[in-house]
């Protein structure tokens, strides 16, 4: 009879050195963005891990001999229990295209696939359909509807500039703010800030991405091979989200993003975008806004904000993000900002 336990890999080295082997065994990679792992055992030997990060399911593999069979149920099943216990409405898994069917026989339904790379599925009570009519709901009347997506973390010169841009070519822009709190300044901070920023353009809608456009942070890439890879399918993701479902709901024809010259990554993955949006959807790549030859960037701002030199940000974002960080809030999430990581921007 096979038997679950959670495994404490944040306290517990032996239990995180178990876990990472069975891992390197099943040939995938362990992720440090996990909330709580699980393994599932045959009288005493671990037989599959599963871990989950919010409302996502990932690092998932179980031996050969039970794949297909009820012990991946069982753990995906205990998986899914984990998520709805903490108060989620919707569960999200990327998977191999492989093992696909188990997730099917447990409610799951494909939102999109990434060739033989990866399948993005989900399971809730509305899910994206639920999305979608809330996109509608938000629509706009126009022949020329643009879309930017952002983290904003936090909201800079940068990023207004860019939506400036759009505002005056377009009749109407819709800057998407990534939802996940993985970002040191939390979601609906992030976005207030964007709508304070944005409030002089009369043609922008600011909208919530919910789950359908994911960081890098929070994207499972425990079964790509490289970070080249995992840049490339990720990207690939969203651009086919992006294109399948989003655009369409808003009769979205172009989407502006800024280049980034010192990041590789980001230079593949406005790459990719072009690869998979064009000629459907025409991607613009635009210069970054400079301030005496220096990138405005909300990497340089974090940085600045941690090194404790807030006056010194004041040149690189917009008056009302400003004043949110000088407020009570606002040192309170530079305090965490501090104690924490790097993020996003």
């Amino acid at each position: 009879m096979f038997q679950l336990k959670q495994l404490f890999i944040h306290r517990n080295q032996y239990q995180k050195d178990t876990w990472e082997s069975f891992l390197k065994t099943s040939g995938i990679k362990s992720e440090a963005s996990v909330d709580a792992v699980y393994g599932i055992y045959d009288d005493q030997t671990l037989i599959g891990t599963g871990a989950i990060y919010q409302n996502i399911l990932k690092c998932l593999a179980i031996s050969e001999d039970y794949q297909g069979g009820a012990a991946l149920n069982k753990l995906i099943s205990h998986l899914m229990d984990a998520v709805w216990q903490k108060g989620y409405t919707a569960c999200y898994v990327y998977t191999k295209p492989s093992v696909v069917q188990s997730f099917m026989h447990l409610g799951f339904k494909e939102i999109v696939r990434v060739n033989d790379a990866l399948v993005f599925l989900e399971k809730s009570m509305t899910g994206l359909d639920s999305y979608l009519a809330y996109l509608k709901d938000n629509k706009q009347a126009s022949d020329n509807a643009c879309a930017i997506v952002m983290n904003a973390n936090p909201f800079t010169l940068g990023h207004q500039y860019l939506v400036e841009q759009a505002s005056s070519e377009n009749d109407c822009v819709y800057v998407f703010v990534v939802n996940e709190d993985s970002s040191q300044f939390p979601s609906a901070i992030r976005k207030e800030l964007v709508v304070k920023g944005v409030s002089h353009l009369k043609n922008v809608v600011v909208l919530d991405t919910r789950n359908y456009m994911v960081s890098s942070q929070t994207f499972p890439s425990y079964f790509l091979k490289d970070d080249q890879d995992v840049t490339r399918v990720h990207a690939t993701l969203d651009a086919m989200v992006f294109k399948t479902h989003i655009a369409p709901a808003l009769s979205i024809t172009k989407r502006f993003v800024g280049d980034e010259p010192y990041s590789f990554a980001t230079a593949i993955y406005n790459t990719v975008l072009k690869e998979v949006l064009e000629p459907t959807i025409h991607v613009e790549i635009l210069e970054r806004k400079k301030i005496n030859n220096h990138i405005v960037s909300a990497t340089t701002v974090r940085k600045l904000l941690k090194e404790k030199n807030t006056e010194a940000v004041k040149p690189f974002v917009p008056a009302t993000t400003y004043q949110y960080l000088i407020s009570t809030d606002g040192q309170k999430t530079i305090e965490k900002l501090r104690t924490g990581g790097s993020g996003n921007g």
